[in-house]
C-alpha cells in the first residue's frame, strides 16, 4: 500500500466537499428563480384581471351614459315628463329599463329643486340628500364630466351617472345606474379567473360590500387590506386566514365631504401554481440528493485514511484533558499527523511533570495561588486590587491546650483548621496563611469574581454555624473587611509568598479582635456592608481602632436575608432604636430598650457592655464634641 507522506496531500481529496455548496447554491438559485417566475406569472394574471375589471366597468358605464344621454332628446320621454303625470313618467322610465337589456337597472328623475319625481328603485325619497345630493352638485359644477359615483341601493353598490333633461332648457336630472352585484363580479371572475371585491371606506371603518371570495374571508379582508398607502400597479400581499392573495386596488369613487371612498380589489392566489412548483422542487431535490449521496460515499472512503488516526489522537487528547497525563499517542505515520502525535506526547510528558509540581505546591499554598504561580512568571511585586479579607480565630484555644497532650492539641487544631479551609475554599476564597489557631483568607485575589463579598459573608455564616455545633467549649471569632490591598508575591528572590498587605488587612484583623469586646461571633466593616444587600446586619458601634485615624462603623453579621427568623429581625430593629437613643444621650430610654433586649436574647455580653457604658456616662457625661465614637487603644 502506498502511503502519502504529507498530510496536506490527503486533504486534496476533499475537493469533493466543494460539491455540497455548489449543489446548494445551484438548488437555491433555481428554486428562487422558479419562485420569482411563479410570482411574476401571478402578478401578470392580476394585471390582466385588473384590466378586464376596468374595461367591464368602463363598458357598462359607457352603455349607461349612452342610454341616458339619448333620453335627454327622446321625444317620448320628454313628452311623458312634460305631461306632468307621475304615472306616465313612471311607465316611460320602466320602458327605458326594459329596452336597455340590463344596461340600466334603476332610473331616477329629479327636478332642479332636488325633488324626486320618479324612482324605479322605490327608495321612498322625496328630495335627494347625502350621496345623491353630492352627485348632482358635482354634475352641476362640471356638466362635461358626466360625474359618476358608486351609491348603495337596497344594500347593493350601484354605479350611477346623472345627465340633464332639456325641455329645451334643463328642467331635471335623469340618474341611471347598474348594480355592481355578484353577477357583475362573477362575470369578471369567469373572464380572468381572479376574485373581485368591492370595499367601502367611511373614515376608518372598512366594509366589504360584495366579493367573489367566500364570505368567511370578508372579515379578514376588511382587517388586513392596506388602503392608506398603496400603488395601483403594484400588487399588495394580503393574508386571509392562511390564504396568501396578491391584490391590485382600484379607487372607484371618492367623496371627500363625507370622507367616503369605494375601492375595487382584484385578487389572485399565490398558491395557484404551488402544485407545479412543488413537483419541480421535488424533482430538483431528488437529483441533488442523489448527487450528494454518491459524493458522501466517495468522501467517506477517501477520508478514512485521515479520520482513523485523528480519532485515535482525539481519544488520547481527551484523556489528557481529563488529567490522565500518562497517556501517549501511537501513530506510526511520518506525515503531519505523525508529527502532531509526537508533539502531543511531548506535551503530555511536560504536563505530567508540571502536575507533579502543582500537586506539591498545592499542599503548601492555596490551589488558586498555585495555579497563578504556575501560570505567571514568579517574581517579586504585586498590584493594587479590591479584596475582601476574612480573619477567623478560635477563642479560648490557649486555655483549652493547657492540660492537653501536644499531639492531641495538634490533631484537634488540624481538624478545626481543616474544616475552616474547606468552608473557605468551597466559597472560592483562598487561605493566605494560618496564624496559630486562626486563619487569614482572601476573596478577590488572585482571581476576582463578581460575588466575592457575598462568598466571604456566606463562608463566615457557615463557619459560625459549624462552630456552634462543635463541642469542647471553643468559639469562633470572625472579622471581615472589604477594601484596597496590594496583592502579589512578597519575600525575597530565593523565598517568596503570595499574599495581600495593606490597611484593609490590618482592619480585618482588628475587627476579629473586637468580637471579644462586643461578645458577637462575627464583626463586619461598613465598607463590606454597603456593597451587598443579601444579608441582615446589626450595627454594633462607631469605633476608632488602633493604627487608624478614621472611625469605622462596625456591624454584626446576623444572617442571610432569606433565612433570618422574625425574632432576629425584630431584635435588630430594636437594637437600632437603642443606638438611636444612645447616640442622642437619651440614657433612660436606652436603658429601657436594653432591658427589653436582655429579656429576649442571649447576647447578654453585648447588652451588658452598653449598660456599663451608659452607667459610666451618667456619672461622667461625655463632652459636647462626643459623636458616639468609641476609641480602642489596644489591638
Amino acid at each position: 500500500m502506498i502511503q502519502i507522506r504529507h498530510f496536506h496531500t490527503r486533504l486534496m481529496f476533499y475537493f469533493l466537499a466543494l460539491l455540497l455548496p455548489i449543489l446548494l447554491g445551484t438548488y437555491f438559485f433555481v428554486y428562487n428563480n422558479n419562485r420569482y417566475y411563479t410570482t411574476q406569472t401571478i402578478n401578470s394574471y392580476l394585471e390582466s384581471g385588473a384590466g378586464v375589471f376596468d374595461f367591464t366597468l368602463q363598458e357598462q358605464s359607457t352603455a349607461l351614459l349612452s342610454i341616458l344621454s339619448s333620453l335627454t332628446w327622446d321625444f317620448g320621454f320628454r313628452s311623458a315628463y312634460a305631461s306632468g303625470d307621475p304615472g306616465t313618467l313612471y311607465d316611460a322610465s320602466v320602458n327605458v329599463l326594459n329596452r336597455s337589456m340590463g344596461s340600466v337597472h334603476t332610473l331616477m328623475v329629479v327636478d332642479m329643486e332636488g325633488s324626486v319625481l320618479i324612482d324605479t328603485a322605490l327608495q321612498g325619497y322625496e328630495k335627494v340628500s347625502g350621496d345623491w345630493e353630492e352627485l348632482l352638485r358635482s354634475a352641476e359644477q362640471d356638466p362635461r364630466t358626466m360625474a359618476g359615483r358608486i351609491i348603495e341601493i337596497d344594500n347593493t353598490p350601484h354605479q350611477v351617472i346623472p345627465v340633464p333633461l332639456f325641455l329645451p332648457r334643463q328642467v331635471a336630472w335623469i340618474i341611471g345606474g347598474f348594480p355592481l352585484d355578484s353577477q357583475v363580479l362573477e362575470s369578471v371572475k369567469q373572464n380572468t379567473l381572479s376574485d373581485v371585491s368591492l370595499i367601502n371606506v367611511v373614515g376608518d371603518q372598512v366594509q366589504v360590500l360584495n366579493s367573489t371570495l367566500p364570505a368567511d374571508y370578508w372579515a379578514y379582508l376588511a382587517k388586513n387590506v392596506n388602503l392608506v398607502s398603496y400603488a395601483e400597479d403594484i400588487p399588495q400581499l394580503i393574508t386571509l386566514d392562511g390564504l396568501e392573495l396578491g391584490t391590485l386596488i382600484r379607487e372607484l369613487s371618492n367623496n371627500p365631504s363625507e370622507n367616503r371612498r369605494t375601492y375595487g380589489l382584484i385578487h389572485r392566489s399565490y398558491d395557484e401554481n404551488l402544485v407545479n412548483e412543488e413537483k419541480f422542487n421535488n424533482v430538483l431535490l431528488q437529483f441533488y440528493f442523489l448527487a450528494l449521496f454518491f459524493s458522501i460515499i466517495a468522501i467517506y472512503f477517501l477520508s478514512r485514511t485521515v479520520t482513523n488516526p485523528i480519532a485515535s489522537l482525539v481519544s488520547v487528547v481527551k484523556k489528557i484533558e481529563q488529567g490522565e497525563f500518562s497517556q501517549r499517542a501511537s501513530i506510526a505515520s511520518t506525515d503531519e499527523l505523525g508529527q502532531l502525535a509526537s508533539s502531543v506526547n511531548s506535551m503530555a510528558q511536560g504536563l505530567e511533570g508540571k502536575e507533579k509540581v502543582r500537586d506539591l505546591l498545592g499542599k503548601v499554598v492555596s490551589r488558586q495561588v498555585a495555579d497563578e504561580l504556575m501560570r505567571s512568571p514568579v517574581e517579586l511585586g504585586g498590584e493594587e486590587r479590591e479584596v475582601t479579607v476574612l480573619y477567623a480565630d478560635i477563642k479560648g484555644f490557649t486555655s483549652y491546650c493547657e492540660k492537653k497532650n501536644p499531639k492531641d492539641v495538634l490533631n484537634v487544631l488540624n481538624q478545626y483548621l481543616g474544616q475552616l479551609t474547606r468552608i473557605i475554599e468551597s466559597h472560592y476564597g483562598i487561605v493566605d496563611k494560618f496564624t496559630g489557631d486562626g486563619v487569614m483568607a482572601i476573596f478577590g485575589a488572585p482571581i476576582s469574581r463578581d460575588a466575592d463579598i457575598d462568598n466571604a459573608l456566606q463562608a463566615a455564616l457557615q463557619i459560625k454555624k459549624a462552630f456552634s455545633v462543635r463541642t469542647g467549649g471553643l468559639e469562633i471569632a470572625i472579622g471581615v473587611h472589604t477594601g484596597l490591598a496590594v496583592a502579589g508575591n512578597l519575600g525575597s528572590q530565593s523565598r517568596l509568598n503570595y499574599s495581600v498587605i495593606g490597611d484593609s488587612v490590618n482592619l480585618a484583623s482588628r475587627l476579629e479582635g473586637l468580637t471579644r469586646v462586643y461578645n458577637v461571633p462575627c464583626v463586619v466593616s461598613e465598607d463590606t456592608v454597603k456593597r451587598t444587600e443579601d444579608f441582615l446586619f446589626r450595627e454594633l458601634d462607631w469605633v476608632k481602632v488602633r493604627g487608624r485615624q478614621e472611625p469605622v462603623r462596625i456591624y454584626e453579621l446576623v444572617g442571610d436575608v432569606g433565612r433570618v427568623t422574625k425574632s432576629e429581625f425584630e431584635e435588630v430593629r430594636l437594637f437600632e432604636a437603642f443606638m438611636h437613643c444612645y447616640r442622642r444621650r437619651n440614657w433612660a430610654a436606652a436603658i429601657v430598650i436594653l432591658s427589653k433586649l436582655s429579656a429576649r436574647s442571649s447576647y447578654q455580653g453585648l447588652y451588658n457592655l452598653y449598660r456599663q457604658r451608659i452607667e459610666d456616662f451618667q456619672l461622667d457625661p461625655p463632652g459636647p464634641e462626643w459623636q458616639g465614637i468609641f476609641s480602642f487603644e489596644r489591638k
